[in-house]
């Protein structure tokens, strides 16, 4: 293997490579993730600032009691990552910086988040009392094994995915190319994990659950306000 260093387009292609394969010291090593870390007054790492995979990131947390949060995010990792695909389509280098032109298609996370909102939304609505009781047990469960996120990750097919196409800035130092992690380059290979909103067909049923849970609520209130008064009575 050439010793040369990478060109940009195969830094690149280094950079999606190491994000299917979750390898996120070769990641943070061919991009700007990594930001700062904060330390105790004796000097020891206490907290670090990530672009992306915050949580894996974070000193200790893969012992102790942050365990079991270290295994959820990176299960979901896994998860967000399996169908990642992607095309090179330009590179245009220009001394230290460069342009890189990329399709990439994952699975539709916005869609996910959207699906998994509704369930809670479903199941505050069939249970009892004002159905808040049943959202917090919910989220109590999103990193169980078979509910939550996970679960409704599983459920997706592999058409279920959105293609986008980004230009990914780069930069040059003196230990090689790095790409920069934009919003726009983020949001692409994470799978509109950042969108704002969700597909047409979510957004109207997340608004329709919404209306009939504040209409629950609004008929919870006046039946216990009416008890309350029947009981001074």
């Amino acid at each position: 293997m050439s010793g040369d260093p990478l060109t940009a387009g195969e830094t690149a292609e280094c950079v999606m490579n190491s994000l299917k394969e979750l390898d996120l010291d070769q990641f943070n090593a061919c991009t700007d993730n990594y930001v700062s870390t904060r330390h105790n007054w004796i000097g020891v790492p206490v907290k670090a600032q990530y672009r992306v995979f915050q949580e894996l990131l974070q000193p200790g947390i893969k012992w102790g009691k942050r365990k079991e949060k270290y295994e959820f995010h990176h299960a979901l990792a896994v998860k967000m990552l399996e169908n990642l695909t992607w095309e090179i389509e330009r590179v245009e280098e220009e001394k230290d910086r460069a342009q890189i032109e990329m399709e990439i298609t994952n699975l539709d996370m916005a869609d996910v988040v959207g699906l998994y909102e509704i369930s809670v939304y479903e199941n505050m609505l069939a249970s009892g009392g004002t159905g808040f009781g049943q959202m917090i047990k919910d989220l109590s469960h999103i990193a169980d094994e078979g509910k939550g996120l996970l679960a409704v990750m599983e459920e997706r097919d592999r058409e279920d995915t959105c293609t986008t196409r980004v230009t990914v800035m780069a930069y040059r130092e003196e230990e090689g190319w790095k790409l920069h992690l934009d919003e726009a380059f983020i949001n692409a290979f994470m799978g509109n994990w950042n969108a704002d909103e969700y597909s047409d067909e979510l957004q109207q049923r997340i608004e329709e659950l919404e209306r009939l849970q504040e209409q629950k609520l609004e008929e919870w209130t006046e039946d216990f306000t009416g008890r309350v008064e029947d009981w001074f009575d």
